[in-house]
């Protein structure tokens, strides 16, 4: 129910932004909005989980939206994400060691607060630098090819997550941004981890991903 609800909300926004920015042509200009819907690959694991590489993919979609700040300004823009995401980590069976296999999806809306930063790039032109922090709510958690009955007891609601993004326009309509985010802090709810930030036992997302959006803008 809180997925379908999240779907709603994220297609609600881009019917609104679309409808709003259709026409809106020209060069982008200071002091203006702009709304983008987004939709991305993510490959990802959990770190801490005792499984190595960025073995799980799972997808993004979602709607950006921004304020164009001044070109003397240090930041060229302030940005706003809504996501649905699905996140996770994945191990293969090895029958060498007889390590059994695992795939953890999980399933949560982010929203995410970013500072965005055009500069040159010799021949590739400008290119975007986007560094932000998003909050995330779990909505499912689920373990498909162990057995982890009790795997969202383990993990908790809310989180913190940082992100880190580098931006391209690849045609008219169209950017591209390669991106990487980390956890801040551990996503277990267990009481007897006290230090939330990098403690031994603790587990984090770590994902790297291809974005597209979509301008409707110039």
């Amino acid at each position: 129910m809180r997925r379908k609800a999240g779907i709603r909300l994220i297609g609600t926004l881009t019917f609104f932004a679309a409808s709003s920015l259709q026409g809106q042509g020209g060069q982008e200009k200071a002091h203006s909005f702009y709304g983008r819907p987004m939709m991305g690959i993510l490959a990802s694991q959990i770190d801490g989980d005792q499984a190595s590489g960025y073995n799980k993919f799972g997808y993004q979609v979602g709607m950006a939206t921004g304020y164009r700040l001044s070109e003397n300004k240090k930041l060229d823009a302030i940005e706003m994400q809504f996501c649905l995401v699905e996140r996770g980590s994945r191990r293969a069976f090895d029958p060498l060691t007889m390590v059994n296999a695992f795939h953890i999806k999980a399933q949560q809306l982010e929203l995410q607060l970013a500072g965005v930063k055009s500069v040159k790039a010799g021949r590739l032109g400008n290119v975007d630098l986007i560094g932000g922090i998003r909050v995330t709510r779990l909505l499912k958690i689920e373990e498909t090819e162990g057995y982890n009955p009790g795997i969202a007891n383990d993990y908790a609601k809310n989180g913190v997550i940082l992100q880190f993004a580098i931006g391209y326009r690849a045609s008219e309509r169209m950017d591209l941004r390669l991106t990487w985010d980390y956890s801040a802090i551990t996503l277990l709810s267990n009481p007897a981890i006290f230090n939330p930030f990098y403690a031994n036992g603790a587990v984090y997302h770590n994902g790297v991903g291809l974005t597209a959006m979509i301008r409707f803008d110039n």
